[in-house]
């Protein structure tokens, strides 16, 4: 019925002696205005059910029906339906029907709000006592029940659960906030969309939809709360993660602080990131992504990795994400801990997963050479190392000694040694230079080079124990500190030990030697904790070893660019054997005096008869095998005393630094000028084999040149020109060129195109 049929029925109730209360249902605010407006006269009584609410509390109704059973006079109730409904809908029609059967001292109207449905009684008797006004039906609000100290901006809010009726009644906002103790699950039948804010993570995800993108469970409710202060100014969480790192979508910038962020930025930092993500750093982006919470970042940070096959097209742009963010987190321990673990499950493939970034991951490394050394092609590995380890690739590097046997031998020796074997073929070349002692021919004793040196404009540096076998390395390190250096190799005096080999002290004044004693200790003494006996097996003296040949260079660099010297001259006293203390076998000759030195060499004796494989040393007999003589104690990581490649070569380096590299250009070996308007283009045949021309502005001593993995070597021709013969370059393509002066590099990534000679023609045609 429309409006004056229903006041009609209600005036017609009013004017009869009845003493049962009778229902008027409206379904919206406007209707419910105009009843009230209209009826609100007189000795007529408007009763809110709210009257008979504790503060945050729902009405005593049996209060209510006390009253209207025992009051006379007419009322008009209202309210009273609103709160039923948060009974659900089998407590509504209860009450409802109770007040149907009660017996009032007066009039009693029961004005209901959007109960239609509810009110359709089988009992015939009970129909003339219900009035429903037929009207638009105005939009019930999403109920929102907020602890105490939640807000919502912009959201209609009343205090307390006993106002509650009163506002779903004249409201016409969509969203209610009722700030109460009461929750959701108070009523569970409700007749409401209600949504429970008893935590800042439900009020957050009422300001912000995203949020219920994230788990609750990745915050505290502290956390939380931290978060709901920030968007007490801020609409949403772009607005909050902008404000507080810049930009939401680019995250990865700010990942270098994250050691040092306060607890509470860090944990929003990972609220962004599961939000937004890093699209610029795979590592970032998928840890987040996959954890949990920001403990489990850390760890996905480092395991992420694992996920993905050695054999994807983008494993080494991940590994290079990881690598950089591991460096920006700091390596957290524990969890290095753990990963260097559970990467072991890879198996020989565990190798690709790890990093240089920290000591723990080195070792491991070290590990998996030992155990899967044997198991890669030297290539194969060297380059894997390369890109998880450059400081060892570095040391693998090659150093020219223009001699095939050393060439040869002390890059086996090397690789023997980081894999911690001993070849049986190695050791049979070592046997056979035991006997022949060809570095007697091929290398010149130290004394005989000194005189060259200039004492008087250089710093010398006693580099105790530094063997050549870290010439690639050094010469590596030199280019990358704008180093130049002339290496001369030569021989030390026997027996291999220190206080045979001293002469060049001499040449300078103690004032201008800097003694590095590291190698040597590490070596001999164990410093450090290297110990092979009664710690690790694994070469990992050779980390340190590395580490203090790099801060030496990085020292003299910084003395050559003050000024302070002109020159540095790293000269060693002898070299070691690490394959010697692999071997660990004891010489079956018995001599009269015991073993020094760890075996190495032995004192004469007149009743010695000089053993197999040792050499006259003088009043010493020193080892060229890898035996050691009786009565001494092991190394306990390397070995000296003995003659040995290893042990006997060593050099001497001068070191200066060169701001620029000259000038240099590629040109046709028949050609008297550079021609500089493109790339050289040579023709080989069987008749003719390639060769070239290099000019360079800067007249450089032992200018060679590297194309494909092969060194050439050039001849002088005055004047910045140089002639040089490649025979063996015979394969149609373009080459990429670095060309040296000894083994510092004067230019890098030269082109040379070699085509076949008449292949212009055939193209043409």
């Amino acid at each position: 019925m429309d409006f004056d049929g229903c006041k009609k029925k209600i005036d017609r109730y009013l004017s009869k002696d009845n003493v049962q209360p009778l229902i008027v249902d409206v379904q919206n605010q406007n209707d419910w205005n105009a009843i009230l407006t209209h009826y609100n006269v007189g000795t007529n009584k408007v009763i809110k059910v709210s009257n008979y609410c504790k503060k945050d509390e729902l009405p005593r109704i049996d209060a209510l029906f006390h009253d209207l059973e025992t009051n006379p006079g007419t009322f008009f109730v209202t309210g009273l339906s609103s709160y039923l409904k948060l009974y659900g809908e089998q407590e509504l029609k209860k009450v409802i029907n109770e007040i149907l059967s009660m017996t009032t001292a007066g009039h009693t109207v029961i004005v209901t709000y959007q109960c239609q449905q509810y009110l359709d009684f089988k009992d015939p008797r009970l129909r003339p006592r219900i009035a429903v006004m037929e009207g638009d039906t105005q939009n019930t609000p999403e109920i929102y029940f907020s602890a105490p100290g939640l807000s919502l901006n912009g959201m209609q809010t009343i205090n307390g659960i006993d106002a509650f009726a009163g506002e779903v009644e004249s409201t016409s906002s969509a969203k209610l906030l009722v700030v109460t103790k009461k929750s959701k699950e108070d009523f569970p039948k409700a007749l409401y969309k209600i949504v429970s804010m008893s935590k800042a993570y439900d009020a957050l995800v009422q300001k912000d939809p995203k949020t219920s993108q994230l788990s609750e469970s990745i915050g505290t409710e502290e956390q939380w709360n931290y978060a709901l202060e920030l968007f007490e100014n801020r609409t949403g969480w772009i607005s909050v993660i902008d404000y507080k790192f810049g930009n939401h979508l680019t995250l990865e910038v700010y990942a270098p602080n994250y050691r040092t962020m306060t607890a509470d930025r860090l944990w929003l930092y990972y609220v962004g990131l599961k939000l937004f993500g890093a699209k610029n750093n795979w590592c970032l982006n998928y840890a987040a992504s996959k954890s949990n919470g920001l403990k489990d970042l850390v760890s996905n940070i480092y395991r992420g990795l694992l996920d993905k096959d050695v054999k994807d097209k983008d494993f080494w742009d991940c590994y290079e994400s990881r690598k950089n963010l591991i460096m920006q987190i700091g390596n957290p321990s524990a969890e290095l801990t753990s990963y260097c673990k559970v990467v072991a499950a890879k198996g020989k493939n565990a190798i690709f997963y790890l990093t240089d970034n920290s000591v723990q991951e080195k070792e491991a490394i070290f590990a998996l050479l030992d155990q899967y050394g044997t198991n890669y092609k030297r290539e194969e590995l060297t380059k894997i190392l390369e890109k998880i380890y450059p400081e060892l690739y570095a040391y693998l590097q090659p150093y020219r000694f223009k001699n095939d046997l050393l060439d040869k031998y002390f890059q086996d020796y090397k690789y023997q040694k980081i894999i911690n074997k001993v070849f049986p073929e190695f050791e049979e070349v070592v046997l056979e230079q035991a006997e022949k002692r060809e570095y007697n021919l091929l290398l010149s004793p130290r004394s005989s080079s000194l005189e060259k040196l200039n004492a008087d404009s250089s710093l010398l540096y006693f580099m105790d124990a530094m063997g050549v076998e870290y010439l690639g390395y050094i010469s590596a390190v030199c280019r990358e500190l704008q180093l130049n250096t002339k290496i001369t190799v030569c021989r030390c005096e026997l027996p291999s030990i220190t206080s045979r080999n001293k002469e060049f002290l001499e040449l300078w004044p103690e004032d201008k030697i800097v003694s590095i004693k590291d190698i040597d200790e590490i070596k001999h003494h164990g410093k450090f904790d290297y110990d092979y006996y009664s710690n690790s097996k694994l070469p990992l003296h050779l980390m340190k070893e590395l580490e203090t040949i790099h801060d030496t260079l990085e020292k003299i660099r910084n003395k050559l660019i003050g000024g302070t010297i002109k020159c540095a001259v790293m000269i060693a006293d002898h070299g070691a054997s690490r394959l010697a203390v692999l071997h660990d076998t004891e010489n079956v000759w018995e001599m009269a005096e015991k073993g020094q030195h760890s075996g190495r060499c032995c004192p004469k004796s007149d009743v010695d008869v000089q053993p197999d494989y040792a050499t006259d040393a003088g009043d010493f007999w020193a080892l060229a095998n890898y035996d050691r003589f009786k009565g001494s104690r092991k190394a306990n990581v390397e070995v000296h005393g003995g003659a040995t490649l290893e042990e006997i070569c060593v050099p001497i380096i001068e070191i200066t630094y060169s701001e620029g590299r000259p000038e240099v250009h590629l040109m046709r070996a028949d050609s008297d000028a550079v021609d500089f308007t493109g790339i050289l283009e040579i023709e080989v045949s069987f008749r003719k084999k390639a060769a070239i021309k290099v000019f360079m502005t800067a007249e450089l001593p032992d200018v060679n040149l590297r194309i494909a993995g092969k060194t050439y070597e050039t001849d002088s021709l005055g004047n910045g020109f140089y002639h040089v013969d490649m025979p063996d370059l015979k394969k149609p393509g373009t080459y990429s060129v670095d060309v040296y002066s000894g083994d510092n590099l004067a230019a890098e990534n030269l082109t040379l195109v070699v085509k076949r000679e008449g292949q212009r023609e055939k193209d043409l045609l």
